[in-house]
């Protein structure tokens, strides 16, 4: 082969080789579309999380009344223990002052508790949006076709156009326009 069919093989070979290589990766790589979408404003802004919000600040009162209530009763107690040590006798007053601090242990137990209920209640709210923004999210990606979905969060920037969080707002309303908040 002379000079000039060689170049003209290993051009050939090499437009082969390119053009066979991006045939390959358009088969196998979709065209990224990307959306962004604001969780936390939908978690705080959409009807079911604004409802919620309203059920768990009265549930949160009720549940601080009621500790308020039993902070008061057992600092009685302790006050009315005090007042009796100098009255009966030391060993009565052991007696008594031990049952108190097993009491208050057992106080301070039940409070975390419904602390820890009440937080938990939060948490349920909080994953039921989330579990119904999953399908609208879905959905949303196929009907604009969106092949990636970032948090805003974790978007340094994008343009305006790309965010889809008050569309989602607007499905979810429709969606889920309340959620049932309760203890139990």
């Amino acid at each position: 082969m002379n000079n000039i069919n060689k170049k003209i093989f290993h051009i050939t070979l090499l437009l082969i080789v390119l053009f066979g290589f991006n045939l390959y990766a358009e088969s196998t790589y979709p065209n990224t579309s990307i959306a962004i979408v604001d969780i936390n404003l939908i978690l705080s802004d959409s009807k079911s999380a604004k409802d919620a919000t309203k059920q768990f600040e009265k549930i949160q009162k009720s549940m601080e009344v009621e500790i308020e209530e039993s902070d008061k009763k057992m600092l009685e107690e302790r006050n009315s223990l005090i007042e009796q040590q100098s009255v009966i006798a030391p060993e009565a007053f052991e007696v008594k002052a031990k049952d108190y601090e097993k009491k208050l242990q057992n106080y301070q137990v039940d409070k975390q508790k419904k602390l820890r209920k009440l937080e938990g209640v939060l948490q349920k709210v909080r994953n039921e949006i989330l579990n119904n923004i999953k399908p609208i999210l879905e959905d949303l990606s196929s009907e604009l076709g969106v092949t990636v979905i970032l948090e805003k969060n974790s978007v340094i920037l994008s343009a305006n156009n790309m965010d889809i969080t008050e569309n989602v707002i607007k499905k979810l309303n429709k969606k889920l326009p309340k959620i049932k908040v309760s203890l139990d």
